[in-house]
């Protein structure tokens, strides 16, 4: 109640600061004040709205000829969803920028609190991020954070609430470039997952508040083609919604195949150097296959073979279902740092990838555990979706069903697997289409085509979600 009674005499002493600064040539803080001013009141007079654009005309004018910044921009970087945001972010520093990784931590729960995706933590990449509950909460925090925060580049990873809003405050504060990443299709992650985009239903009080409101999932990814800049991370995703194919991409000088490497990860790992490794390296779940090749392995009846499963347990009672296969060999690892990928999975000599055909996040999804297999030169087996199609048309993976599974592990195993990892045309396969080098020039293209807006600010703009999520800003 105090924040609304004092709210217009916050806007007044944001503009009084605002109108010093633009006196005094400080622009940056001029734009500051002045988005401050509009995140506590509805908007601005004439007079501070020309301010506001004659404040980002003049200090794009002063910082025209300095390294562009950029930055990375993850909705939720407390889960797995942040793998994609360091893969893009390794990527901007191959090309030599020096991003920073921003976004958000979603902490709905109090009495579950959210913290900073392990591996990302364990990355060595430093990253700013707001903590928010709600999606009024985020919109106060992140119009705060963008206003403190410029960049020229902002890649957005993943359509979803708290990344149109940034991308938006971004376009409109400081006339940012804006790129919006597809790497899933996000309308798989709900209940309804055949549900189309169309007329969107009014929403609840509820859903309005809620980030992950199925609302806003869908009013969100309806949005993702206003941005007129796009990557997505396979032909499956570009054929609906445009863009630019960026996989997830590695870098070929970390990931090396190498016999001395693997031998010295079983060795630490106690793993015999003539055992069969069939290697899961992700975020266990049930969708993934996991229990399916466990029980391929067990029909097997072999002693020579290791299922070896790199990644934590989120589902405790999927754990226990996937222990009580018997007759298989498991070793469980926990989250692994992400500059050390490479080397847990050159422990590995088959990677196993079932998709769930019926899946619509399946079917658009190119797996980052299968980029690094291919990489490191493993045999990947994998079912038949849209997305890995391509892939195992060119004969770089192995098509299997869960019910042929074991029968393809026979046959592979049985022909021997190829030892000399670095040879094999999996690897050939990653160096040409899913290297950080194979992506950098069509990157750099995609960087140097960027078209440069100016968002005006008027008397009607104001920072609102309804304003911010509606297809037009203007």
């Amino acid at each position: 109640m105090i924040h609304h009674v004092l709210a217009p005499f916050n806007a007044i002493s944001h503009c009084s600061k605002a109108r010093t600064a633009y006196e005094n040539s400080n622009w940056q803080l001029c734009i500051y004040h002045l988005a401050q001013a509009l995140r506590v009141k509805k908007n601005l007079s004439e007079n501070d709205a020309r301010l506001f654009n004659q404040a980002k005309k003049y200090y794009k004018h002063e910082h025209h000829n300095d390294t562009k910044t950029v930055a990375v921009c993850g909705w939720d970087l407390s889960h797995n969803a942040a793998g994609r945001v360091l893969a893009v972010t390794e990527l901007y520093q191959h090309l030599n920028y020096s991003p920073a990784i921003i976004g958000c931590i979603i902490d709905e729960n109090p009495k579950r609190p959210k913290i900073l995706w392990e591996p990302m933590q364990l990355a060595g990449v430093p990253c700013k991020y707001i903590t928010v509950h709600n999606a009024y909460d985020l919109l106060d925090k992140a119009i705060d954070f963008v206003s403190q925060n410029p960049f020229d580049i902002v890649h957005l990873s993943k359509p979803r609430l708290p990344n149109i809003i940034i991308g938006r405050l971004y376009e409109l504060i400081w006339d940012t470039q804006v790129i919006m990443d597809i790497d899933d299709e996000e309308q798989g992650f709900t209940g309804s997952q055949a549900k189309k985009i169309g007329p969107l239903d009014k929403p609840t009080k509820q859903s309005l508040a809620h980030i992950r409101s199925e609302y806003w999932l869908a009013k969100s990814v309806s949005l993702a083609t206003w941005f007129e800049t796009r990557t997505v991370s396979n032909q499956a995703l570009q054929s609906k919604y445009g863009g630019v194919i960026i996989p997830h991409v590695r870098n070929a000088d970390s990931f090396i195949p190498s016999q001395v490497l693997t031998a010295k990860m079983r060795e630490h790992f106690g793993i015999a150097i003539d055992q069969k490794v069939i290697l899961f390296f992700g975020t266990p779940k049930p969708h993934k296959g996991l229990l399916e090749t466990a029980q391929a392995i067990a029909s097997l009846n072999r002693k020579d073979l290791l299922f070896l499963i790199i990644g934590d347990f989120i589902d405790k009672s999927f754990e226990r279902d996937l222990k009580s296969v018997s007759n298989v060999e498991f070793y469980f690892l926990p989250n692994q740092p992400y500059h050390r990928i490479h080397e847990f999975v050159a422990m590995g000599d088959i990677c196993v990838i079932l998709q769930d055909s019926g899946s619509l996040i399946s079917q658009y999804q190119l797996p980052a555990k299968l980029v690094d297999a291919l990489a490191m030169g493993l045999t990947v087996i994998s079912s038949r979706t849209q997305a890995l199609l391509p892939l195992i048309e060119e004969g770089v993976i192995i098509e299997a069903t869960d019910k042929k599974l074991a029968k393809t592990l026979t046959r592979l195993l049985d022909t021997e697997i190829e030892s000399n990892k670095g040879l094999k045309p999996e690897r050939d396969y990653f160096l040409n289409k899913l290297s950080t080098q194979s992506q950098a020039t069509k990157a750099e293209a995609l960087i140097a085509k960027l078209p440069t807006k100016t968002h005006l600010i008027t008397s009607a703009t104001v920072f609102r979600l309804e304003s911010l999520t509606k297809p037009n800003l203007t």
